[in-house]
């Protein structure tokens, strides 16, 4: 195996010289990007791929039993046949007074459904059409991904600007928040449909079995929407899921209505202080005046309580962002985290004396 090293990935040791034209520089620039671009187009076909086989697994699976629970629940929307044969039968044994005379006397002509059911087949139906349109969405997602890295005719050059183009063109059409997010997204929902109505279903069978699923299943629930809240609360969270990606973008949009809200809470009460301050200055001015015969010194402390309001919603905004959102790392903390994570799992002397050696400079 060639193992010699390109002469482009040789350590600079002199200033590189300005190309004419941008570009023309002996083709250096354009092979690390070459490089670069391969690495990432690969990373993100890759990745997403993945995802869209394990989903088409899943959907599968759950369309199978999907379709289960639906085959025992529609033939509860129309009447059993025999019931009619039942009810003949059982005539003809006792015998003597006849109660069916006639079609309309059948128990097939008086039948209708009950109402959960019917909620119940709604709800299984439309869960079993979302796994499906999952499914049929990650097939044409996986010819999306073929298509993206579908390599043409031509030179180096025409293959760079056609996959740059490409590139461009699923960042513009948001790509990978379709397949990434919006797309499982669409098989959760239909998963939560399905354990409504198997609860529904489950109602009308037993109520302890019924309080008992539903306990379990709302523990599940519970435990998601919190998982997605403490992602949407530190970003580095490693819980995310397409909700917690709504409710981050949700967050995005929101604060600044939130910050100016707070403001105007903040104003208006100040002013209002502020009015009521005054009149209560103005009376104990007047008290005063009038039995020392001579107008009072305004109060040293007047402007310092007029800027008390700003600071406390300057302090009362930083907090509330605080508890919508965790502060990143610092820097200095990311340093203290990679000097920390060398010496506590690396066994490797050269390691921990770079490690040493860097920790005098701090």
């Amino acid at each position: 195996m060639n193992t010699t090293a390109h002469p482009f990935d040789q350590p600079i040791t002199e200033r590189p010289e300005i190309p004419a034209r941008f570009g023309e520089d002996g083709g250096k620039f354009y092979y690390f990007y070459d490089q670069l671009a391969d690495e990432l187009d690969e990373d993100l076909t890759k990745r997403l791929k993945s995802q869209l086989d394990s989903l088409l697994i899943f959907a599968g699976l759950f369309a199978g039993v999907n379709s289960a629970f639906l085959a025992l629940t529609l033939p509860m929307m129309s009447a059993d046949p025999a019931d009619d044969t039942n009810a003949l039968l059982l005539q003809l044994v006792k015998g003597g007074n006849a109660t069916i005379n006639s079609e309309a006397d059948l128990p097939s002509t008086t039948f209708s459904p009950p109402p959960a059911i019917y909620l119940v087949n709604i709800l299984f139906a439309v869960s079993l059409t979302c796994a499906l349109m999952s499914s049929f969405f990650a097939v044409l997602g996986q010819q999306w991904l073929v298509y993206y890295r579908k390599r043409s005719g031509g030179g180096a050059a025409h293959q760079r600007n056609e996959q740059l183009r490409r590139q461009l063109g699923a960042q513009r059409w948001r790509l990978e928040l379709a397949l990434d997010d919006i797309l499982p997204s669409l098989l959760q929902v239909g998963l939560v449909i399905f354990c409504i109505s198997f609860i529904l279903y489950l109602r009308t069978l037993s109520e302890s079995m019924w309080s008992s699923i539903s306990t379990i299943v709302g523990a599940a629930l519970a435990i998601t929407v919190g998982a997605a809240v403490c992602a949407t609360w530190d970003r580095m969270c490693p819980y995310q899921s397409p909700l917690s990606h709504l409710l981050c973008w949700t967050m995005d949009r929101m604060r600044p209505v939130i910050v100016a809200f707070l403001w105007f809470v903040i104003f208006v009460k100040a002013y209002v202080h502020e009015m009521v301050r005054k009149q209560s200055r103005r009376a104990e001015a007047q008290m005063e005046a009038g039995e020392s015969g001579s107008p009072s010194e305004p109060s040293s402390q007047s402007a310092e309580a007029q800027d008390n309001p700003w600071r406390l919603a300057q302090e009362i905004t930083s907090r509330t962002l605080t508890l919508v959102g965790r502060k990143e790392e610092t820097a200095n903390d990311l340093i203290v985290a990679t000097v920390k994570r060398v010496i506590l799992t690396s066994e490797h002397p050269a390691a921990l004396i770079h490690a040493a050696t860097n920790i005098c400079a701090i």
